[in-house]
């Protein structure tokens, strides 16, 4: 600061005594009424904080301490409703599913400030903070008054509180598993900003961790809430019909059960051995039947939710609404998430990495998406604790995916090499270098699995950041490659055309894994409907062409992996390890031949149909849009890829367009392209889910099956084939009325419009086959 600026001057300190308010109200009106429209009058001492403050204090809709007029501060903060009042048990039935909904709410995203914790009975039972296990109660007054009044109601004091610790602690492990796998919070503040609503949030992100200065039975194991829950079905299997009928008695012992089985699954998938024993959450999933049948019976007490409850939470979010969910909708959900949880356990059951990874993409995969707590458990089942499955190392995982494609017996992998403690050996060289390549690997090759489980936004947004890492790792391995060269003394493979290469393995590896991730970035970018109507032709040829790309190097390494078996007599007796990277290549072959063509034949109906002007246009054709800056905006995550080089925008519109390709040559190239996707995908049905099929045997010799996971593999893929029928019956749709029309032209002069109307099915609609094949639905119309 300049010393003696007039600018700068402090401002003179009034004492209060003198200071005289007065109301500006009519000539800060007046004042603002002179402005212009967009005209903007700024102190620059006036910060953004103290804005967003101005706005926030005496905003009944922004400051959740402010107190209407007439309002007291007690008033404010304190309910009227008596959590010690007497309840009916069909009243009792019916809060129990109104928690069980806001406790779905909170699963789905929103957070505990408007769900859970606008239960009074919950305020009641976890503020103020209990010492002791015992202090859980909702009423903590005189402890003679407290055990009478106990007695007398069993109902609320037992049962209803038995239910509510269970569900409080089911909050806690689903909150710490949550919490420590990669998850996105949802930003409440930004959104509410922006303004979005809450809800709105959580549907783009994943879940809102915050506990308002609430404690969830933490520091307590779920030992003495089961016991508590035991008391309680004990006690309703013993009372008579007395004021409670059957039915009602059987629902709340069923809601009890319930809670004591999910409690049970929870804490059972917190350890970090996971087990494969199913059972808790089958016990679960049994009794959602009978819970869904009995909600008629029970009668909810919207009373006993309050918003008041916000004021005295300890947040800097401003009051927002309560959130509430159907009871139907609740269930559903629940009974998604055990289901989900079942067949989730079937990932631990490990054959091979590309095994795994169809695994893991298949349950994340599913529809409706997984939940949050499902996509995190899912995550500590691949890796927890540097250990994969709960019982592999990450280098074992990484050696298993090497063997798996490019190096089937190789010296580079030899456990032998780990023995050798002579520096100028060979082996300890070789030793040294695969170790220093597995610590900067296994980071980036682990996250290839638990990007699969974030939600299918952040897939790709990770995929686009993460294939740069790919990029610069994939220079490392071919500079290591050369290294290991003269420590194996590779002998190169003399290719067709008289030149002589190596096999460069650890290169083709990160090179393989990027090209499989670019093309999921395309993909996933037909799933999260980015690409405007007009897009959808020059995006399917440059996935194919990423396709085609992907598909010469896997005939590379074929051929090293050929030339390898024949000349090393390593591979006698070790046939099978050979066979399964052949077999493994062809997988990966015939799939890319399967999107390949079909991405072909896709791209040739859109031109078409763009030619023809018949596509619905969005709203990216504007007077600020044009093709060449979609382009670039879509080629922005391979800007900094240094292989595959990225096509240039005229070379990409000299593909993409197919100019040089008539009307009726676009038809045909569609029909046969479509017609060679069917066979693929038809042939990679054939080959299953897995390198090794369904039955796969372990050490034990017990056969072991994935059913759930097939069943889903072969739905998405039956999906893809009738993706190719839909597409061939368009193309021929669209070609009966070109010839019909062309035929028009000749008898008349000039050129007629397409008489037919495109409709490109939204992704989740009965239309859409599959999220990543758009196939337009095509129907004539009566021309006018």
């Amino acid at each position: 600061m300049i010393p003696n600026d007039p600018a700068r001057v402090p401002p003179r300190l009034i004492p209060a005594q003198q200071m005289v308010a007065r109301d500006i109200t009519r000539e800060f009106v007046n004042a603002a009424s002179k402005l212009k429209q967009g005209e903007l009058v700024k102190d620059a001492d006036f910060t953004l904080f103290e804005a967003v403050g101005a706005l926030e204090i005496m905003d009944s809709k922004m400051d959740s301490g402010y107190l209407g007029p007439g309002e007291s501060h007690a008033k404010a903060l304190e309910y009227d409703y008596d959590v010690m009042r007497e309840l009916q048990p069909e009243a009792v039935l019916g809060l129990m599913d109104q928690l069980l909904c806001h406790e779905m709410a909170w699963h789905m995203g929103h957070p505990l400030s408007q769900t859970l914790f606008t239960s009074i009975y919950l305020d009641k039972l976890l503020w103020p903070v209990p010492k002791s296990f015992d202090e859980y109660t909702f009423h903590r007054g005189d402890a003679q008054a407290q055990s009478k009044n106990e007695q007398q109601h069993h109902l609320i004091h037992l049962v209803l509180r038995a239910y509510c610790l269970g569900l409080v602690k089911a909050c806690d492990l689903v909150h710490r598993r949550i919490t420590q796998e990669y998850y996105y919070e949802v930003g409440i503040n930004a959104f509410v900003s922006r303004g979005k609503s809450v809800s709105d949030a959580a549907q783009e992100e994943d879940f809102v961790p915050q506990l308002y200065n609430r404690s969830l039975l933490s520091e307590f194991d779920i030992g003495p809430v089961q016991k508590l829950l035991g008391a309680a079905v004990e006690y309703l299997q013993k009372l008579g019909e007395d004021g409670i009928t059957i039915a009602v008695r059987d629902a709340l012992i069923d809601r009890l059960q319930l809670r004591s089985h999910f409690l049970e699954a929870l804490s059972t998938d917190m350890d970090a051995a996971f087990s494969q024993d199913q059972k808790p959450f089958k016990a679960c999933l049994a009794l959602i039947a009978a819970v869904e049948k009995s909600v008629a019976y029970g009668k909810p007490i919207p009373e006993s939710f309050t918003l008041k409850i916000q004021r005295k939470l300890a947040s800097t979010i401003p009051p927002r609404p309560m959130v509430t969910i159907e009871i139907k909708a609740a269930i559903d959900y629940l009974k998604r998430l055990f289901q989900d949880a079942i067949d989730m356990h079937e990932i631990l059951v490990y054959s091979s990495p590309s095994d795994l990874r169809v695994c893991v993409w298949t349950i994340a995969s599913r529809k409706p998406n997984p939940g949050i707590y499902i996509r995190c458990l899912m995550q500590a089942f691949i890796v927890n604790e540097m250990k994969i499955l709960g019982s592999k190392s990450v280098k074992q995982l990484f050696y298993d995916d090497l063997r798996d494609l490019v190096l089937p017996l190789s010296t580079l992998l030899d456990a032998e090499n780990e023995d050798c403690e002579v520096p100028s050996d060979p082996r300890f060289q070789i030793h040294q270098s695969m170790e220093s390549f597995v610590a900067r690997v296994a980071h980036p090759f682990v996250d290839t699995f638990r990007t699969s489980c974030l939600n299918r936004s952040r897939v790709r947004r990770a995929l686009c950041h993460s294939i740069l890492e790919w990029d610069n790792l994939q220079i490392e391995a071919e500079e290591l490659d050369t290294h290991l060269q003269t420590l194996t003394g590779e002998v190169p493979l003399t290719l067709e055309n008289g030149q002589s290469t190596y096999a460069y393995p650890l290169g083709s590896w990160v090179y393989h894994e990027k090209l499989k991730q670019m093309q999921l970035i395309f993909q996933m970018g037909f799933e999260l409907s980015i690409y405007a109507p007009e897009e959808l032709g020059g995006m399917y040829w440059y996935l194919s062409h990423l396709c085609s790309n992907h598909q010469l190097h896997i005939e590379r390494i074929q051929a090293f992996v050929q030339a390898e078996g024949r000349r090393n007599k390593r591979f006698r007796g070790n046939e099978a390890a050979f066979e399964r990277a052949l077999t493994n290549l062809g997988r990966h072959s015939l799939l890319l031949i399967a999107t390949e063509t079909l991405s072909l034949g896709l791209q040739a109906l859109y031109v078409f149909l763009e030619r023809h002007g018949v596509l619905p246009h969005a709203a990216s054709q504007s007077a600020y849009s044009s093709a060449r800056l979609r382009y670039e905006l879509r080629m922005k995550p391979f800007l900094p890829i240094s292989l595959p080089e990225l096509i240039s925008y005229d070379q990409y519109e000299d593909n993409a367009t197919l100019k040089s390709q008539s009307d009726s040559d676009l038809l045909n190239r569609a029909g046969g392209a479509i017609a060679d996707a069917r066979k693929a995908w038809e042939a990679v049905l054939a080959q299953g889910a897995f390198v090794t099929t369904t039955t796969q045997k372990q050490n034990s010799g017990e056969v072991v099956r994935r059913p759930a996971i097939e069943a889903d593999w072969q739905r998405d893929t039956k999906n893809s084939l009738r993706a190719c029928i839909g597409a061939s019956i368009a193309i021929q749709t669209v070609t009966k009325v070109f010839r019909k029309a062309s035929s028009s032209v000749q008898a008349t002069t000039g050129r007629k419009s397409l008489p037919v109307k495109v409709e490109i099915p939204d992704v989740g609609s009965a239309g859409r086959y599959h999220d990543w094949w758009a196939v337009p639905r095509i129907s004539e119309v009566e021309s006018g």
